[in-house]
């Protein structure tokens, strides 16, 4: 019976050990010493400090559905500080796949942006899809953009998402699973929706 008591002590410490290094897994591309920080610590203002995305997983495009957990990324500040999607569970997250040359993603941004001021708790990515970072500031700077616009140079992140359309919304629910994929423009009816308001 001691035994077996140690043994399951044993487990119960590598179990806990395990947990605690795959939480810690991040991009295998990230710089030496960079620093993970919760998203509230990015710097404020337009683009948010531009991070560029990493996808964790080069797999093959992923055909999201509801209740699933969408593939991880993480978003990398010029500093090396960084952050990932998985934390920022526990609040709604709208990830938004969008061009500047695309005029649905324009005439939709002015909403977006409105409603992640008016929803406190939702995290708004826009991730623009491979354009150079010198269109992508422009594009920000007009529209007044409060929000991480995270760069995703050569489309790694929106083909891992098999977006085949921009621009295109990804809803998660506060825990981690996709809540809803709309394809096209959307507006704050649609956003109220999904949020639930």
């Amino acid at each position: 019976m001691r035994l077996r008591l140690h043994l399951i002590a044993i487990l119960a410490v590598v179990l806990a050990a395990t947990l605690s290094a795959c939480q810690g897994e991040h991009s295998s591309q990230l710089p030496n010493g960079a620093e993970r920080v919760d998203l509230d610590l990015f710097p404020s203002g337009i683009g948010r400090g531009y991070p560029q995305g990493l996808l964790d997983d080069a797999g093959p495009p992923e055909l999201l559905e509801t209740g699933t957990v969408p593939p991880e990324f993480t978003l990398l500040l010029p500093d090396g500080r960084h952050t990932s999607l998985s934390d920022m569970k526990d609040r709604p997250v709208l990830i938004n796949f969008w061009a500047t040359w695309c005029p649905p993603c324009r005439a939709e941004m002015p909403e977006l942006l409105q409603a992640a001021r008016d929803y406190p708790d939702l995290v708004l990515l826009a991730v623009n899809v491979s354009e150079a970072p010198g269109d992508v500031s422009k594009f920000a700077e007009q529209f007044r953009m409060d929000v991480p616009v995270v760069i995703d140079p050569t489309g790694t992140i929106s083909d891992r998402y098999n977006i085949t359309g921009l621009p295109t919304s990804v809803f998660l629910a506060p825990d981690g699973t996709v809540a809803s994929v709309r394809p096209g423009a959307i507006d704050r009816a649609v956003i109220d929706s999904v949020l639930g308001r």
